[in-house]
């Protein structure tokens, strides 16, 4: 006679190959059938518009107030952050980029070749030449910082606009941004970055992206036009090629992210990275692991973006206005 402990070895055996590998199909397939649950979609951005002056192409922020280059009509408005004119003030002609620092505005002038200096109260209290075709400025490490299209130049001028420093750097400079310790300059015409030290002098050059077409300002060069630093990295912006890249402080590509709308001006803020899709009047938000999360409508032909620390705003060129992005 079996004894009682057989008997339990029989029933508690284990079961055979062909059944555990069914049972196996079995759980995958129901594994596979499990419907993974959608993301709650994000909920819609507050946009608003608010008039200002003709051709609007450049944006800063003092701290209190916003003010915009308006191309069109040579002049600057100072906006309240609720959107309501302070004031308007005659520049140079065609003021294509604006900036705060320091405790002024400064304002490039470009069909003159000067730059505009201005109390936060819009008088203008000096204009000093910067070069040919001064199209991007950066107020960095107490310095006025000033990328010059058509002589292929960064200078470095002290307050006073006196010369401190001048580098030739890539063909046609489009835009400027300091991070990471440094200051970065986008050259449209031959595809590189330049990295640029405190001192006006070029650390590095790198390649960032197919070799150049003959072209002027009208943005055929398939070249960046814009770039930002988000601090651990520089973005940016190819509309001929219809692609934002981003960069690390070493030069070395971190990825290519695709944007049919021909990204322009980029700006980080809200731990995201927002961009300007010109072509499309659109903003693109990717967020921290770099994935497009929401697209919002806003005028015609946007040409800036900035952050105040709350809102965004987006200057739109064909509209004559300026949209507030409010998160």
């Amino acid at each position: 006679m079996e004894s009682q402990d057989i008997r339990k070895k029989r029933k508690t055996r284990n079961p055979s190959p062909i059944v555990t590998t069914i049972m196996v199909l079995v759980l995958l397939v129901a594994i596979a059938c499990q419907k993974k649950p959608e993301p709650a979609p994000l909920p819609p951005l507050q946009v608003t518009a608010f008039p200002v002056g003709k051709s609007p192409s450049s944006l800063a922020f003092d701290g209190e107030y916003v003010w915009v280059a308006n191309t069109g009509e040579n002049t600057v408005t100072r906006l309240r952050l609720d959107g309501g004119v302070i004031g308007i003030y005659q520049v140079g002609n065609e003021p294509v980029a604006i900036t705060y620092g320091g405790g002024y505005i400064w304002v490039s002038n470009f069909r003159d070749g000067t730059v505009s200096k201005l109390t936060l109260s819009g008088q203008t209290i000096k204009t000093f030449k910067a070069g040919k075709e001064p199209v991007s400025l950066a107020y960095w490490e107490g310095a006025l910082w000033v990328a010059s299209y058509a002589d292929n130049t960064v200078v470095r001028l002290s307050g006073d606009g006196e010369m401190l420093s001048g580098i030739t750097v890539g063909k046609h400079p489009r835009a400027l941004a300091a991070g990471m310790g440094h200051l970065w300059t986008a050259n449209q015409g031959d595809s590189t970055l330049v990295k640029i030290g405190k001192q006006g002098n070029i650390v590095a050059t790198y390649p960032v992206g197919t070799a150049p077409s003959p072209g002027m300002f009208t943005d055929r060069e398939p070249g960046p036009v814009n770039l930002a630093s988000d601090g651990k990295s520089i973005w940016l912006a190819f509309p001929q090629m219809k692609v934002l890249t981003r960069i690390n402080e070493n030069g070395v590509p971190g990825g290519y992210y695709p944007l049919e709308g021909g990204p322009d001006a980029i700006v980080a803020g809200a731990n995201n990275i927002w961009i300007i899709n010109k072509a499309s009047d659109t903003v693109t938000q990717f967020d921290k692991n770099v994935i497009p999360v929401r697209t919002t409508v806003v005028g015609r032909s946007p040409s800036d973006i900035i952050y105040d620390g709350r809102s965004f705003w987006v200057a739109n060129q064909e509209d004559n206005t300026v949209t507030r992005i409010d998160r």
